[in-house]
Parts: structure tokens; sequence; C-alpha cells
């Protein structure tokens, strides 16, 4: 079966770690480890979340050019292995304003693409909200000079997260990037409902990330469908972190059921400990038939920030590809 994975994010270090790792012949960090304490010790939610990005066990100074290449070929290598036929990367901003970022980028591509020649991929920026206004005006300028080298969209996060935010400064920076030709998506929804219906009400924003407890409020799932809102469903990254209790409380059938659009996407593959292969597994394990789970990769080849071509190029290989029934 074709795949498409619509929400990776870099995991810099935690992916720089494992490259290093490799490069000198040492057991990289132990994540499954640090999963199991995460899961035993912190309480769900926001508190997992946070602590995602407190563990760096590759330096910074590390990341030089060639390691950047070597460790995005990294993991592209490794979701076009697990399947994805398209995948999309997002960067924090420090790496948006790397200079070269979209060369750098490509170079990796083009080592994956040569493994895996129908394989494609596109680099998004991540955007934070509450940066001070001069920082995220140069972000925001940068993507929008990046959109010419191909830079395909932006993702962005506001907080307060688990309650309502104040989107007047996304709404002006929504604007700016869909203006640039850039695609749009937006984390909400993830712990709480808070948030879902700004964002999905929002002219340009066109996926939303997560949008976990929409089920919460059936109304919130006929908005997502009534505006076309394609949903980046990351059912390992929702357990890990606590968003549901468990496999069996995972809203995604309902969101099927509900007409909305969805596609699956990893997360932070290293740090949760897996790929997209086992997230269409996950799908089937939920009780969605194959051909259900099929639609989620075309929903994700629709829905994708890339050019017209690569998008076509797309979907005529999924509508070449054997019926699922």
């Amino acid at each position: 079966m074709l795949k498409a994975d619509l929400h990776m994010h870099q995991e810099w270090s935690p992916r720089l770690d494992r490259v290093l790792a490799r490069r000198h012949g040492r057991r990289p960090f132990d994540w499954k480890t640090w999963r199991r304490a995460l899961i035993a010790e912190v309480p769900p939610g926001l508190a997992r979340l946070q602590r995602l990005s407190r563990v760096f066990p590759a330096p910074a100074e590390a990341d030089t050019d060639e390691a950047f290449v070597e460790r995005v070929a990294d993991a592209l290598d490794e979701s076009a292995a697990a399947g994805s036929c398209y995948t999309e990367m997002r960067f924090g901003s420090d790496t948006i304003l790397r200079p070269g970022f979209m060369a750098l980028f490509r170079r990796a591509e083009q080592r994956v693409h040569a493994r895996h020649p129908g394989f494609r991929a596109e680099a998004l920026a991540g955007l934070l909200l509450w940066h001070e206004p001069d920082r995220l005006d140069r972000v925001l300028e940068e993507c929008r000079r990046a959109a010419s080298d191909g830079l395909a969209g932006v993702d962005l996060l506001n907080v307060p997260y688990n309650t309502e935010a104040d989107w007047h400064a996304g709404r002006t920076v929504i604007s700016a990037a869909a203006e640039a030709g850039l695609g749009v998506t937006v984390h909400a929804g993830e712990f709480s409902v808070a948030n879902i219906a700004a964002v999905a009400g929002m002219e340009g924003v066109t996926r939303v990330g997560h949008a976990t407890h929409a089920t919460d409020e059936p109304w919130l799932l006929d908005l997502l469908a009534a505006r076309d809102i394609t949903v980046e469903v990351c059912v390992t990254a929702n357990l890990v972190l606590g968003a549901v209790g468990g496999l069996v409380d995972h809203p995604l059938r309902r969101m099927v059921d509900a007409g909305v659009k969805v596609a699956l996407g990893t997360d932070n593959p290293v740090q949760f400990g897996t790929d997209i292969a086992h997230e269409y597994e996950l799908a089937e394990r939920l009780g969605l038939s194959d051909k259900e789970i099929a639609e989620f990769t075309r929903c994700g080849f629709a829905a994708a920030f890339t050019s017209p071509q690569r998008r076509a190029e797309l979907l005529r290989r999924f509508d070449a590809a054997p019926a699922m029934v």
C-alpha cells in the first residue's frame, strides 16, 4: 500500500545523535527507556509534550552542513523504507534561518530519491506565535523568501495550547504565508477542544495537526468536514503523550465516520519509536478497512504542500495502484 507522512518533525538532536552514533560505532540515546519513564513519571498531556524539548543527546555545534544533510536524509530514508512515497518534514525557526537551508534539504532529498526513485519530500517551517514580534517577522520574511526556493509551507503553534489562544498575530502570519504561496497547517486540539474552531475558521488554513479532541464536540467534526480541512493524525504520538487513554480510545474511527479528511503522520518518530508503516498498522488495529486506510494516502497526496506537478504525479500513482477492496 502506498503511504504518505504529512506530520514529521525534524528532531534535530535525537536524529543527529543517531547519525553520529552510527558514524562512531557507539550506541545512540536510549529513547525506549526514556519513553517508559515519561509515561510512568509524567502526567499525560502538556507536561509530557514539554518534556520532549528537554533532551539534547547531540550538541548543536555538531550539526555541520554535512551532518545536517546526513540527518535529514536519515529521517527521509527511514520514512521511504517504511513505505512513504511522500513525506513532509517540519523545521524550527533557527533552522529556517540557516544559510542555504533549502539547498541542503534538497541535497538530502536527492540522496534518498536515488535509493527510492518514487520518493518525494518537502520542507515546512515551524512558526511559534509567542516569539517576539521582531523575531517572528524575521522568520516569516525568510519563509516568504524561501518559498521561491521551494519551501512548501508553514506550521503554526500558539499558546496557550490547552485553552483558547489569541489568534490576532496568527491571522496576520497565515495571510502573509498564503499570499507567498505557502501551505498552512496549525497545531490545535491535541489535548482539549481548544483552538480547533478558531483555526478551522481561518482563511488560508487547509490542515490541522492532531485535532484529537474534535470528537468531544460533534459540531467540531462537522466544521472540519464543512471547511474541507485535512487532519494530520499521529496515533503513536497521541498514545505516548496521553492525548488519549489507550488505542481503543483513539478517535480516528469517529473522524472517518464523520466525513473528516485524514492523513497520517509520525510526529517525532525517533522519540516516539514509530515509523509511517506502524501508523498505518495502528489504523488497521482500530478496525479501519484497507480501502479506508488507503484513503488516508489519497488525502495526504491531495492535501500535500507541494507543487501541482508533484501532486499530480502522486495522485496518478495512487490511481494506478491496485484497488483496495
